[in-house]
């Protein structure tokens, strides 16, 4: 029973593994939408950031508060590049040692099911234990920085956060300027879109949104996502429309032809969904490595 679950379990890291890398937004570079742009992530000068933050810090004249307003943007800018970097390492390492390492322990796992591999039953286990152990935590980490990223970061087009009906402004009619729903003071992203919102409807092709906007109520109030992902101002909240658009009480996003958010968006999460199957599967390796190498020779 040891041996066969310590198989399936092999065999079943190496299957997960193969489906992370084929799915996985980073490798596959599936992020950047233009190849010919300078936006891979692997290019990325982050030494070249932490001087420019450095060089700001250390000569800056200003204190208190304007210092801390200098500061906080060239800080916001190198923790990003040090995240978009730190996953791309992470990624690779994780889902490739976990292949080359299943794949071992499977390799191993097949001689002993057919009772080729008894005179060194115990060095299996102690494979299997390491591996489970040593997958279990990069795979964990893993998961939670590209989790954090997923969840937390804006990607490099940016698109104004919507709610389920695609409005991101209302009218305001004490400051005479259209207010960004959700603006956040302390949070510069809130208005923005997160990774993890590139799979809403409002950010892809969608018949209902395509039949809603060929209204005359709801055409005239639209605007192309692509077009205002940094007007709303992340600052002070407000569009940087200031006369009201006819009878427009909220503001639109057009609606789109395209589907490459819901690609992206998809192929993270089954990354992710993935990636958390083969930490768990980590555990039982791990546990099934420790029975084996603690087994009696009797196969049960």
């Amino acid at each position: 029973m040891k041996k066969t679950l310590f198989l399936i379990l092999s065999g079943a890291i190496v299957i997960f593994s193969i489906i992370c890398i084929g799915s996985s937004p980073i490798i596959n570079k599936v992020y950047i939408e233009d190849v010919f742009e300078a936006s891979d992530w692997a290019y990325l000068n982050c030494k070249m950031l932490s001087d420019s933050y450095k060089l700001a810090k250390d000569l800056s004249p200003l204190t208190g508060d304007a210092r801390d307003q200098l500061l906080k943007p060239l800080k916001r800018t190198l923790n990003l590049c040090n995240r978009r970097k730190a996953i791309i390492g992470l990624e690779y390492s994780s889902l490739i040692i976990d292949v080359i390492l299943a794949f071992l322990c499977l390799i191993l796992g097949l001689l002993h099911y057919f009772d080729v591999g008894k005179p060194f039953e115990k060095v299996t286990g102690i494979i299997g234990l390491a591996t489970g152990i040593i997958q279990f935590v990069l795979t964990l980490v893993y998961v939670c920085y590209s989790g954090y990223i997923f969840t937390n970061d804006v990607p490099d087009t940016k698109f104004p956060k919507v709610d389920k009906d695609g409005i991101f402004a209302t009218w305001d009619d004490s400051q005479s300027k259209y207010k960004c729903d959700f603006y956040d003071k302390d949070d510069e992203n809130a208005v923005y879109a997160k990774y993890s919102d590139l799979g809403k409807r409002a950010y892809n092709y969608d018949k209902d949104i395509e039949i809603a906007s060929s209204t005359d109520t709801v055409r005239k109030c639209q605007y192309s996502s692509r077009s205002i992902g940094n007007e709303c101002n992340s600052e002070t909240g407000y569009f940087s429309l200031n006369a009201k658009q006819s009878d427009c009480g909220s503001l639109y996003i057009k609606s789109t032809d395209e589907v490459q958010n819901k690609y992206l968006y998809d192929r993270w999460v089954t990354t992710i969904v993935f990636a958390c199957f083969i930490f768990v599967c980590d555990i039982g390796l791990a546990i099934f490595g420790f029975l084996l190498f603690k087994s009696d020779g009797s196969g049960l």
